[in-house]
C-alpha cells in the first residue's frame, strides 16, 4: 500500500518547480539536495509517473508534472488563503517586497505608484530593481516583476495590468523649424530628422493602422537608440521625430512640451504590462496586496 502523500512534498515539488533544480530548491527550502531528491523520488513513487526530467544542471517538467504542479500551486494557494484568515495577515501587511521593473517604467511611473502603495502599507519595506533584463525572479530573490511584454510563457503566472500604447510627437519648436507633416508619409518627403526605437521597427518601417488597413512607411533613422528614456530626452530636446510609449510621453503632451503628430493613424504596436510571479507565492499578502493595488491604480489612468 502506498504512504500518502504530504504538504511538505507539494512544498518541495513547488519549489523544484519554481526554481528549475534540486540545488536551487534546497537553498531556498533550507534542506539538502539529497533530502529534496528522495522527497522527489517519493512523490513520484507514491504518484506513479515521472514528474521532472532530470539533467545534470536542471530540471524540467514532464507533461504529468506540469499538470501536477499547477493542481499543487493552487492547493498551496489555499492553505495560504486560510493562514491568512486565521491570522488576518491582510491586515498585517509588512515585511520586505523585492519588485524588478524595466527601467523606463520603473522611472517614470513607480516613484508615484509605490508612493501610494506605502500610504496604504506603510510597514512594507520596498526594494527595487530597474532592469531592462528578463530577470529570473528565483536566482535574484524577486517577488513581483513588471514586464512590457507579449510573450507569457514560462514558470511565472502573469497578470495583466494594462496596454501599453504608443504615440509618434515632436516638440512644437521642431516642428515649427521643419513642419507638421499630417501623414507618416510626408515623413520622407519632407526630410525629418527620425529617432528610432529598433523595437517598434518591422522591416526597415513604422507600421500603422488607418481606417482598418495596416499601413508601413519606410524610414531611415537620424538617431537609434534601444532606450526609449534617452529618445524622450533627445526628442524634447528638438532632435527629431520619435515614437515613444504613452506612459513616457503623456505628462509632456499635456503640458504642450510635446505634440501628436498623425492622431488618425495607430501604431501598429502595442503592447502589455504585466505583473509576473509565482503562482504558489500570490496568496503572499506582500505581492497580493501590490498586484492588487497596481492594477487598480493604473485602471484609472487615462492613457
Amino acid at each position: 500500500m502506498k504512504r500518502a502523500t504530504s504538504l511538505s512534498q507539494f512544498v518541495i515539488f513547488a519549489k523544484i518547480a519554481e526554481t528549475g533544480g534540486l540545488s536551487s530548491a534546497a537553498r531556498e527550502l533550507g534542506m539538502t539536495p539529497s533530502a529534496v531528491s528522495k522527497s522527489l523520488s517519493q512523490l513520484e513513487e507514491q504518484l506513479g509517473v515521472l514528474l521532472v526530467r532530470r539533467t545534470t544542471r536542471t530540471v524540467t517538467l514532464t507533461k504529468h508534472g506540469n499538470a501536477f504542479f499547477q493542481r499543487v500551486a493552487r492547493i498551496l494557494g489555499d492553505v495560504g488563503d486560510a493562514l491568512d484568515e486565521v491570522g488576518d495577515l491582510l491586515n498585517q501587511t509588512k515585511g520586505d517586497l523585492h519588485i524588478s521593473c524595466s527601467i523606463a517604467f520603473g522611472s517614470s511611473q513607480l516613484v508615484g505608484i509605490v508612493s501610494r502603495y506605502k500610504a496604504r502599507y506603510p510597514d512594507v519595506n520596498v526594494h527595487i530593481s530597474l532592469d531592462d533584463r528578463f530577470v529570473d525572479l528565483s536566482a535574484e530573490n524577486i517577488d513581483v516583476a513588471l514586464r512590457i511584454t507579449d510573450s507569457t510563457d514560462g514558470p511565472y503566472a502573469a497578470r495583466m495590468l494594462t496596454r501599453i500604447r504608443w504615440v509618434y510627437c515632436a516638440t512644437p519648436d521642431y516642428l515649427d523649424r521643419y513642419g507638421r507633416p499630417e501623414t507618416p508619409s510626408h515623413l520622407k518627403t519632407q526630410n525629418h530628422q527620425l529617432l528610432v526605437y529598433p523595437a517598434m521597427t518591422s522591416g526597415g518601417a513604422w507600421l500603422y493602422w488607418h481606417k482598418g488597413a495596416m499601413e508601413r512607411v519606410k524610414i531611415s533613422a537620424s538617431l537609434e537608440c534601444n532606450s526609449s528614456l534617452a529618445l524622450l530626452n533627445f526628442t524634447l530636446s528638438d532632435q527629431g521625430i520619435a515614437c515613444l510609449p504613452i506612459y513616457l510621453a503623456d505628462r509632456h503632451i499635456k503640458s504642450g512640451e510635446l505634440e501628436v503628430l498623425f492622431p488618425d493613424f495607430q501604431s501598429a504596436s502595442v503592447h502589455t504590462l504585466y505583473a509576473m510571479y509565482f503562482q504558489s507565492r500570490y496568496k503572499n499578502p506582500l505581492i497580493r496586496t501590490f498586484v492588487d493595488f497596481i492594477r487598480d491604480d493604473l485602471k484609472r489612468r487615462d492613457w
